[in-house]
Order: C-alpha cells, then structure tokens, then sequence
C-alpha cells in the first residue's frame, strides 16, 4: 500500500512541476501592469481560471493527501530512527600483546672518545 502511495506521490509531483512550468505568468501583458483589459471585471483581467490553472488546484491538492498519508503510515510504524538497530551490535575482542617494560636509556652512551674533540658542548 505504501509503495502504490509513494509512486502516486512521486508522478503527482512530476506532473504538478511540469503543469506549472507550462503556465504563462500572471502580470504578463503590459496592460494589465496599468490596470487595463478588464480589471474592473468579477474574476479579474484573467477570467474565470483556465484549464492549466484548476489543474494545478487538483495535482496541489492529491500532492497535499498523498504527503499527509506518507506521514500518517510512517508514524504508524513507531518508534524513533534513532533508536532501531538494524543488527546486535557485538564489541570487538582485540588480542592484548604483551607489553615489555622499556629498556633504560642512557643518552651518554652516545657519546664515543672521538666525540669530544669534534663536538663543542657535547659533555
């Protein structure tokens, strides 16, 4: 059910861009810009709406129920996202090394009898 909604959804929304994008503007005459051709009228200097308009009214309105369906049965589902879990998580087991303790180091031992003359400082 909720697939047959999801694709009714998705053609409605196809559908209602491409019906909108077809419209021509409303203020598209430059005598309706000073109030010329009929504006004095009941519906306006347009008339009555055309066909392409109360279209758009019906595709706005199956989008509006179709969106408000999607959310009823996601709700219906319960539970957060966040709390799902898909799988058990388990923890991971490293394998410990054996740890050593470091030898002393002992930085005079760097230093060898010919080390003296040629490093200033070095004692």
């Amino acid at each position: 059910m909720t697939t047959l909604i999801v694709t009714l959804h998705i053609i409605v929304a196809i559908v209602l861009i491409g019906v909108v994008l077809i419209q021509r503007g409303q203020g598209a005459d430059i005598g309706a810009t000073f109030g010329g051709g009929g504006a004095q009228t009941l519906f306006g200097s347009r008339g009555s709406g055309s066909f392409l308009g109360k279209l758009t009214g019906a595709l706005a309105g199956v989008f509006m129920i179709t969106s408000l369906t999607l959310a009823f049965f996601s709700q219906q589902q319960g539970g957060s996202v966040v709390e799902r879990q898909l799988a058990p998580v388990q923890p991971v087991q490293e394998e410990s090394l054996p740890v050593t303790a470091p030898d002393e180091f002992d930085p005079s031992s760097l230093l060898d009898e010919g080390a003296e003359n040629q490093l200033p400082g070095a004692k």
